[in-house]
């Protein structure tokens, strides 16, 4: 049996709808009805609260077959903003989305001082011209490492920011809710957010990036939520035991033939298979030899049976999902997904 309190269930039920909306674009309440299984009532007085709130606005008239015609809804897509931003040690990258996930502005610059110093100083740019429009907005910051309460724990800048407070230092300097994220799990989460908008349904999703001779690690979305593990250290590949004492990092460096390189992202793949059998493996990164997916992708159905192998793809350029899946975080920022478990009774 269910039991929540009143806010609880307004906040689930105006995600139901919200969600419903974007999946449809528009939608009359008999639509809603259908689609988020809420009563006509319950979906009639959440739309009301989201009407006097400016989250949604009447898009129109549906044709009737008799009788009054009945209103349509969307979401309006200046009732919130969705910042995003991703920092790298010689770069920052920001980008903009409206309420429905269309990027309005984007921008991209050097690092000229310190990335850390840099990056607060943009998000309080970006704030403030955010404000200028008076519209409700959250930021999410991307990382290069695995990232674990808001700290980063591994990557290129854990040396100058490790026990640093990311997410606090981001509040402070904008005063907006805040999401620090690893770049591979928003990475993945973008690019599966990318198939199903586009009529894919991939379930479960691995995107492994690699760079500089290395594997950078992975990001894992399974059901459109990452799954980071018990320490936030979930899909560091490049650790990957490989045979004769080596790990992965050590197989595919810079000096590797293309043979063995090939065989080794193969291995590396059906080992990634059988722990998590995910629907696709993606694989993309500024370092990843793309001139052999042809040659990886041959070793890999060798590897593995077809009834068991998922789907693999090459991504050659990752930062619009990078980008899509920080803006899709710090919206869920704004209007956290609320997940009802259900309580049994001991017996």
């Amino acid at each position: 049996m269910f039991a929540a309190k009143p806010q609880l269930m307004k906040l689930v039920n105006e995600g139901l709808i919200r969600s419903a909306l974007l999946a449809r674009g528009e939608a009359s309440n008999a639509d809603l009805v259908l689609d988020t299984g809420l009563s006509q009532t319950t979906v009639k007085q959440a739309l009301a609260e989201m009407l006097a709130a400016g989250l949604i606005k009447e898009g129109g008239k549906r044709a009737s077959s008799g009788g009054r015609r009945a209103s349509a809804w969307v979401l309006d897509p200046a009732a919130w903003s969705s910042l995003a931003m991703v920092v790298e040690s010689d770069r920052l990258v920001w980008a903009r989305a409206d309420a429905l996930g269309s990027v309005s502005e984007r921008g991209a610059g050097p690092v000229l001082s310190e990335p850390l110093r840099d990056a607060l100083s943009l998000a309080a740019e970006l704030k403030a011209s955010a404000a200028a429009g008076g519209t409700r907005c959250a930021l999410a910051v991307g990382l290069p490492g695995a990232v674990k309460d808001g700290r980063i724990i591994t990557g290129d800048l854990i040396e100058s920011w490790a026990g640093v407070d990311l997410r606090a230092s981001f509040a402070e300097a904008t005063g907006l809710p805040i999401v620090v994220e690893s770049d591979l799990n928003a990475i993945a989460l973008g690019y599966a957010r990318a198939r199903g908008s586009g009529g894919g349904e991939p379930g479960s999703l691995a995107y492994i990036q690699f760079g500089g001779g290395a594997c950078l690690g992975s990001g894992l979305v399974f059901g459109d939520r990452i799954f980071r593990g018990a320490s936030s250290f979930s899909g560091e590949l490049g650790y990957l035991p490989m045979g004769n004492g080596l790990v992965l990092d050590e197989v595919i460096g810079e000096d590797a033939t293309d043979g063995t390189y090939a065989e080794a992202i193969a291995s590396a793949l059906a080992a990634v298979n059988c722990v998590v059998n995910p629907s696709l493996l993606a694989l993309g990164g500024r370092g990843f030899r793309f001139a052999l997916r042809g040659e990886i992708a041959g070793l890999f159905e060798a590897a593995v049976d077809a009834e068991v192998r998922p789907e693999l793809a090459f991504v050659e350029n990752a930062d619009r999902h990078y980008l899509a899946g920080l803006t899709g975080l710090a919206a869920e920022e704004l209007f956290p997904s609320i997940h009802l478990v259900e309580r049994r009774q001991r017996a």
